[in-house]
């Protein structure tokens, strides 16, 4: 073989390996940049997952708050109109309109509770209006009583105000709303979450 053919065979084999070389490279990169897309395709749906149950964290808190205000709201109107029943003065129309207003926003703002869980969560709302409900039934029937000048009627009603067991409902509701946030988001198994 002459050294023309050699340098041309030399030559094409030079070529075949740049080709093959070239080949595998065009290969890497591929499988690179896919493996990069796949990197940044887990870490913005990771991210997204994160901010939404930030956002549902968010919306719990604020939802907790107000309800937690609304309830502070007609627990003082209940009080004022308990000393007001205690020195046996009837409750004037808009004390008694007040009540009930407050007892609507409260019921009102647990409604929202539903939306944001968790469900054990929404149980202890729906347990703080039903007591906060009792409460206000109490007081409006000491107010009749009252308003009646009945006096066993107003002595029983007296009774079993002074004998009802105060409500857990709101200590319960309370522990609920901190053990709720104060748990990883992680762990977060309300129907918001599972979106």
């Amino acid at each position: 073989m002459d050294q023309g053919m050699a340098a041309v065979a030399a030559g094409i084999v030079g070529l075949l390996g740049a080709g093959i070389g070239g080949l595998a490279t065009a290969y890497g990169a591929r499988v690179g940049a896919q493996q990069t897309v796949e990197a940044a395709r887990t870490q913005v749906d990771r991210q997204a997952a994160a901010e939404h149950l930030h956002w549902v964290r968010e919306q719990r808190r604020q939802t907790y708050s107000d309800i937690m205000e609304a309830d502070l709201v007609l627990t003082m109107t209940l009080q004022d109109c308990t000393s007001d029943l205690l020195r046996r003065s009837g409750l004037p129309g808009e004390t008694v309109d007040r009540m009930q207003r407050e007892l609507m926003i409260l019921a009102t703002t647990v409604t929202r509770a539903g939306m944001w869980g968790p469900d054990d969560l929404v149980t202890k709302a729906q347990d703080l209006i039903r007591s906060r409900g009792e409460d206000v039934g109490y007081t409006m029937a000491w107010s009749c009583a009252i308003a009646s000048g009945i006096e066993t009627a107003i002595q029983a009603v007296e009774h079993g105000t002074h004998e009802r067991q105060p409500s857990r409902a709101h200590s319960d509701f309370t522990l609920a709303v901190r053990q709720t946030l104060a748990a990883p988001a992680n762990q977060d198994h309300g129907p918001a979450a599972a979106q």
